[in-house]
């Protein structure tokens, strides 16, 4: 789906906006809990991280993805497109997106309250007053928003501010290897459903949920700061750095790091562990948040006793 201009759904009457504020956030494929970076100045080549694990007839690349990139970097190249050009699979963390409206339901069984409660039984009266004063110099309605979830009303302002940062989500990882495996006659695969990964999204805690939009709506200049350096550190394949950024942030919402990150590398490990019984050449491409860390993907393969290697 492309961006006509920022977010420019959220026009419509609010009795509409919801809907419409679902098919953008599926277009824009962040229905993934990896980086979402701009980045104020980016070289123009990138050599992103890549691992490999092998055994007797199946070979596993790993490779670590962010949602949204700027039109002219140059990642799919050298070792990556090697790698990719070899596998007969693309595992991505969900199926490429072709009906977003069909969609849209889904969504918003998970991104309204079911209480119905508010925005503004949510905050303290000064706290709403400069909530709301922070979406609309972002743009958005904020009298919309006021039956939504924290966790989407911070997901919709991050695109926002991705959008703006010059990202363009059409050149983002999945969205370019999922385009060039359907053109290859490639095998496309995922570990999950985008109804679990919003239902993932609504377990988070609620509290934790606030905190991370108060932090997103009250200091966008610190979040601003962490996305440069986060997609700075991808594009020069520096995984530990990542994986420092990641989680000096994700330790403040220790139960969403939990969920939405530990959680699903077990289960994603385990997946890739019955996936190397079968012989095949796979491309694995995940959020860059999921391979940096103690408890990445690939550290938890290693526990298993694969050995895994970076290709450099």
């Amino acid at each position: 789906m492309a961006v006509r201009t920022p977010l420019m759904p959220l026009l419509a009457p609010p009795t509409r906006v919801p809907r419409r504020l679902a098919a953008l956030l599926l277009g824009l494929g962040l229905l993934a809990a990896g980086v979402l970076a701009p980045v104020r100045a980016l070289a123009r080549d990138a050599d992103p991280a890549l691992w490999v694990v092998r055994d007797a007839d199946t070979t596993l690349n790993l490779f670590g993805t962010v949602h949204l990139l700027p039109k002219d970097l140059a990642w799919f190249d050298e070792a990556v497109a090697t790698a990719f050009q070899a596998s007969d699979e693309l595992k991505l963390e969900i199926l490429p997106l072709d009906d977003l409206a069909a969609m849209a339901p889904v969504v918003l069984r998970f991104a309204v309250d079911p209480a119905g409660r508010t925005m503004a039984q949510r905050l303290s009266p000064k706290e709403h007053a400069a909530y709301g004063q922070a979406l609309e110099r972002l743009g958005l309605p904020a009298a919309a928003f006021e039956p939504m979830e924290p966790w989407f009303i911070a997901l919709t302002a991050t695109v926002l501010q991705d959008v703006k940062a010059g990202l363009d989500p059409q050149s983002g990882a999945e969205t370019v290897l999922a385009g060039a495996a359907r053109q290859a006659g490639e095998t496309i695969t995922a570990f999950e459903t985008p109804e679990q990964q919003f239902a993932m999204l609504d377990a988070t805690p609620k509290a934790e949920q606030l905190a991370g939009l108060r932090e997103l709506l009250q200091n966008p200049a610190a979040a601003q700061t962490l996305m440069d350096q986060l997609l700075e550190a991808w594009a020069r394949g520096d995984a530990e750095a990542t994986g420092r950024l990641l989680n000096d942030s994700l330790s403040r919402t220790p139960q969403t790091r939990r969920l939405l990150l530990s959680d699903r590398n077990r289960r994603w490990a385990q997946q890739l562990q019955k996936r190397l019984t079968r012989p095949g050449v796979v491309f694995v491409a995940v959020g860059a948040g999921h391979l940096t860390g103690p408890d990445s993907v690939q550290e938890l393969l290693r526990q298993a006793g694969h050995k895994v290697e970076r290709i450099r």
